[in-house]
């Protein structure tokens, strides 16, 4: 294990910026129980670009709204508070990277795609499970933002893991090779700077367990939910590539999944989740142009 690289790393999270002003009061507002609605305008609403981005993610087919959204008090209505916090916390998280660029050793926007479609899954699988909470959505959007902050601290060392990782087949089982090179995996960094931007506990336990769910010890759904949306998004993204000796792998890993979340008692099986495989396929089509609102 790197101790050095992960003494570092530990200190680039902590020189990280904040969470915007707005962001951790709605954080705040939305946890306290006897906050209203004008709370929450009165903070989002002077900031002209989050209301912006609000209600044009709120009119976009992943609301499925039958009428027209046009002012954030309509917003927090129809939405509720849970929703606009949702949508605040998730576009503000990854806006504190939009100044990573483009490498041509490292996609950014696939990162970006991936993380979207993961969390397009887990909102899936939740809805399967009749949890109709999309903090799940959150949840696999944020998965992997540690991977982020790897990459802020140790560019050279990031891509070349990302060079070692290439090869394989679902890369989600390869972060072994970053706790070598980092000294920490991209879960542990995530739920480090999770816990520095003070995101509720359910968040903190999807990205820093999505990996090793069963180690949970609440038995939290959030990891478990996160990672079989991990597998789903990892196999698409395989089929994407036309790699028709993917299928194959596609049930080791439903198999894999279906073992671990057995603990859980959700009752998944592998015919769900090539049902739920199907639904992420459609899903993404239906959303292609939303995730240009997120990012």
């Amino acid at each position: 294990m790197n101790t050095s690289a992960a003494s570092t790393l530990t200190a680039k999270i902590e020189s990280l910026p904040t969470l915007p002003t707005v962001a951790v009061r709605v954080l705040n507002i939305t946890a306290d129980p006897e906050s209203s609605a004008n709370d929450l305008m009165n903070v989002i609403s002077p900031d002209v670009s989050l209301t912006t981005k609000i209600l044009k993610i709120a009119n976009s087919p992943f609301y499925g709204l039958t009428r027209e959204i046009s002012t954030l008090q309509h917003a927090v209505t129809i939405l509720g508070f849970k929703e606009i916090r949702n949508l605040v916390v998730s576009t503000v998280a990854f806006e504190s990277f939009k100044n990573l660029k483009q490498d041509k050793k490292y996609d950014i926007n696939l990162f970006w795609k991936h993380s979207f479609c993961c969390g397009l899954a887990a909102k899936i699988i939740a809805s399967y499970l009749n949890n109709k909470s999309n903090e799940l959505f959150v949840a696999g959007l944020v998965h992997d933002i540690g991977k982020l902050a790897m990459y802020i601290a140790f560019p050279v060392e990031f891509l070349e893991v990302m060079d070692i990782m290439r090869p394989l087949k679902l890369k989600y089982t390869a972060f072994e090779v970053e706790k070598d090179v980092f000294g920490m995996t991209h879960d542990e960094v995530g739920m480090k700077l999770m816990k520095r931007w003070m995101f509720p506990e359910s968040l903190l336990m999807a990205v820093g367990y999505h990996h090793h769910p069963q180690k949970t010890e609440n038995k939290s759904l959030f990891p478990i939910i996160v990672h079989v949306a991990d597998i789903l998004t990892h196999v698409y993204e395989m089929r994407s590539g036309d790699e028709e000796s993917d299928s194959i792998d596609a049930e080791l890993h439903y198999n894999e999944a279906v073992n671990l979340s057995r603990p859980f008692e959700i009752g998944l099986n592998v015919s769900d989740l090539h049902t739920l495989q199907q639904h992420l396929v459609e899903s993404i089509k239906k959303e292609e142009n939303t995730i240009n609102l997120f990012f």
